[in-house]
Order: C-alpha cells, then sequence, then structure tokens
C-alpha cells in the first residue's frame, strides 16, 4: 500500500513552510494508518536517489535563500551516521575509492560540502555537479585537485559561493595564524603517488577570532554561516567545521558531523563554547558566509 507523506518544515527567522510529498512503497500487513501516527520525518541519508529528487525539486521551487536551504537540507540531515573521509574521487580514483556523492554518511567537510551543493541546484544531478566544483579545483576531478585544507584550498578556489567574514565580525578581536602547508608530505602520507607539479611547502597566514568572543560573535550571525574551529596544531588551520543555526525558540545552534557522537547532530551554543574553552588545542574560530547571489554558475565537473 502506498502511503503520501508530508512533511512540514518550519524554520525561524527564515519564516519558510516547506512542504515536501514523498511516495514511499510500504507493506500492507501491519502498516498503520497516517491517522493513527504522528506524521513521519524525512531522513536524507535514508532516501533513494528518486526520493531526494523529489525534496530538492520541492525546495528548490520555493523563494529560499541559499542560506535558508542550507538550513532546510541540514535538518533533513540530522542523525546521518558518521563517517571519516566518507568521500573520494569514486571507483575509478587512483588514491581514493570511495564515492563521488554519499548522502548516507558523512564527516565534518563532506557534511558542509553536500549541503552546499544540494542548497545551490535544482536536481540530483545538478547537486552531483556543484559538489565535484566546491570539492576539487576547477572542478576537475582527482586527489591532486581536491581541495584538502579547508582555509589554504576549500575557502580559496570557492569564491563563486563562499566569502570569509572573520574580520568583518571580528574586527578588532581578530588574531592571525601563520602556517606552513605542506601539501605533498599530505598526499604521500596518504599512499598518493606525487605529481611532478605538485606545489611546494606554503607558508601563509590566516585571521581567526579567539575562543572566549564566540558568544559576540555568534549574536552578529544570520544563520547558516560555516564555523571553522582554527587548530594550534601545525601543518593544517582547521580542525573541525559547521554550520550556525539559529533556531525557532531563538536558540543559536552548531550543526555538525560529529566524530564523538558518530552523527550529525546540533550542540547548542553554550555547550560548544565550554568545549572549546576547555580544549587547549582550538586557538580559536573563523567565520565563512554563503553569497546569497552566485557571481557565476560553476562550470561542469568533469565525469
Amino acid at each position: 500500500m502506498k502511503h503520501l507523506w508530508l512533511l512540514s518544515i518550519f524554520s525561524k527567522p527564515f519564516s519558510i513552510f516547506i512542504f515536501i510529498l514523498i511516495t514511499i512503497e510500504t507493506a500492507h500487513a501491519g502498516a498503520a494508518s497516517p491517522a493513527e501516527d504522528p506524521l513521519p520525518r524525512v531522513n536524507l541519508h535514508r532516501l533513494t536517489i528518486p526520493q531526494a529528487e523529489e525534496v530538492i525539486a520541492s525546495i528548490s521551487r520555493t523563494r529560499a535563500t541559499v542560506a535558508e536551504k542550507i538550513a532546510a537540507y541540514s535538518e533533513l540531515a540530522l542523525g546521518t551516521p558518521y563517517a571519516s573521509d566518507s568521500l573520494g574521487e569514486g571507483s575509478g580514483g587512483a588514491c581514493d575509492k570511495d564515492p563521488l556523492m554519499d548522502l548516507s554518511r558523512v564527516d565534518c567537510v563532506t557534511f558542509c560540502e553536500q549541503m552546499l551543493a544540494l542548497a545551490v541546484s535544482n536536481n540530483y544531478e545538478q547537486a552531483f555537479r556543484n559538489l565535484q566544483r566546491i570539492r576539487y579545483r576547477g572542478g576537475v576531478i582527482s586527489f591532486a585537485t581536491r581541495n584538502h585544507f579547508v582555509m589554504a584550498d576549500w575557502l580559496p578556489n570557492n569564491q563563486w559561493l563562499l566569502k570569509d567574514i572573520t574580520v568583518d565580525i571580528g574586527g578588532s578581536l581578530c588574531r592571525e595564524m601563520t602556517k606552513t602547508i605542506d601539501r605533498k608530505g599530505f598526499a604521500v602520507s596518504r599512499g598518493c603517488a606525487e605529481p611532478a607539479d605538485r606545489p611546494q611547502p606554503q607558508r601563509m597566514s590566516v585571521g581567526y577570532i579567539p575562543s572566549r568572543h564566540l558568544p559576540t560573535a555568534a549574536a552578529q550571525l544570520k544563520g547558516s554561516e560555516i564555523l571553522v574551529l582554527i587548530t594550534a596544531r601545525e601543518g593544517i588551520f582547521a580542525s573541525h567545521l559547521g554550520f550556525i543555526i539559529k533556531s525557532g525558540d531563538g536558540k543559536t545552534l552548531f550543526r555538525h558531523a560529529s566524530s564523538i557522537h558518530k552523527r550529525v547532530e546540533d550542540e547548542p551554543l553554550e555547550h560548544l563554547c565550554r568545549r572549546m574553552a576547555q580544549d587547549r588545542q582550538i586557538a580559536g574560530f573563523a567565520l565563512i558566509a554563503v553569497r546569497d547571489e552566485i557571481d557565476q554558475p560553476p562550470p561542469q565537473a568533469a565525469p
């Protein structure tokens, strides 16, 4: 017997209702009627591709901004299982044969990447191609062109979609951190053969806001910004990232793929503040905003 599941997503302050109609095939025997049970929620990580297509089509027909769509899609992704390094270059990849897209499992980076790709797409195929544009320099799929380092590769190579607002929000509170990014060393550590044109180690600096100023900075955010935890460890700037979410009851949440709890979850801001204060490796955070108006359509990714 077929049941029509109606999902209503309502997220203040975005003030949007998104009604998603999904047809699910269920067994007749023992099936409860829709009138007897609460309306079920859609779990993005459990959907087939055709069902995901219905969700994307429904959300894309609304007049929601990119930020509002990020809030909607990421809410549907709550509970998605955590898996480190969940995406790669596909079955033909030379170094990493994990799938090119997989909504059924995520880590902190792939969670953000896939939510961004969905938010700027009108169908599943477009989301797939946008995801490759986000993950790879110029949309060219290879381990060498993947944006492995959040602050050194991922942010600079996605200026069509993202912008660093750390200094805009932090102002005089901001500090600067300088490190060496060794892309060759990273590739070798992953067992990947080195192309001849791999860049030499790069010395670079990024701005960040010290951890203690997170409540002050968060009060200035609208929601759906990406919060990047900046680590004091050598060799990398970003140790974790997720979305800032403004909930309907006025609370500020950190929505992220947690390696501790092994799922995508909402963490109250005050909990995140305590955790950052207790971890001496966390120096502070950077903030990345998603552009409401994308400067130019991303080029088609290589098949």
